[in-house]
């Protein structure tokens, strides 16, 4: 466990070091992040990433907010996210440790709403018209020029293949607070980005197995 952290601590200070000091440094002729807020004719797949990335934080809110007992709050670095993405949550998963007999730190409000099947139904489906968005009316050639020439494209992208390799230890986490073990079986369908960690999260709902 400690040498995986220490890979963790490691992957992590060179997204940071990559991102801000090696990443293409400008936008080139397009800023990109002005094309997509003002929907100034995006290509459609920078529009659907810039936005699942927006789903993310919802999906790890649901795998560690409804199992919050692990020995440092999971909260802020969720609630981080949003702005962050995996440059917020990637200190939680290298400092906390898994503690089962603490109590859930999320407050009732927000652990039935992330407990809440339809919640990841809903996020389920707009996760899969999105992907259908991008990938059928936008061009990878343009989605590949932009990613080598705008930092901030190229930073997204791979924001958005970190959180895909968090959400396996998301997914870990939130087994491990269940009565059935065969849940920690699931963890591979972190590979499969954003669509994974969901039918994991409806499949360990369906079981509904509490260990409060």
């Amino acid at each position: 466990m400690r040498q995986l952290k220490s890979i963790m601590l490691a992957i992590w200070l060179l997204f940071i070091v990559y991102a801000f000091f090696l990443a293409p440094i400008d936008d080139g002729e397009v800023n990109y992040l002005k094309q997509i807020i003002t929907m100034d004719s995006p290509d459609p797949l920078l529009v659907a990433v810039f936005s699942l990335l927006g789903v993310w934080p919802m999906v790890f809110g649901i795998l560690l907010l409804s199992k919050d007992k692990a020995t440092i709050s999971a909260w802020p670095f969720v609630l981080g996210s949003f702005a962050l993405g995996a440059f917020a949550l990637f200190p939680y998963f290298i400092f906390h440790y898994e503690k089962r007999n603490r109590t859930n730190r999320t407050s009732q409000r927000l652990y039935q709403i992330v407990t809440n099947t339809s919640f990841p139904l809903t996020l389920l489906l707009i996760t899969i018209l999105l992907m259908l968005y991008g990938l059928v009316y936008g061009s990878f050639l343009d989605y590949q020029q932009a990613f080598w020439e705008s930092r901030f494209v190229h930073t997204m992208t791979i924001d958005f293949m970190m959180l895909t390799l968090l959400s396996l230890l998301g997914i870990s986490h939130h087994a491990y607070y269940q009565n059935d073990r065969s849940l920690r079986s699931y963890w591979p369908l972190g590979f499969i980005p954003l669509l994974g960690p969901l039918i994991y999260i409806l499949i360990a709902g369906e079981r509904n197995v509490e260990t409060e």
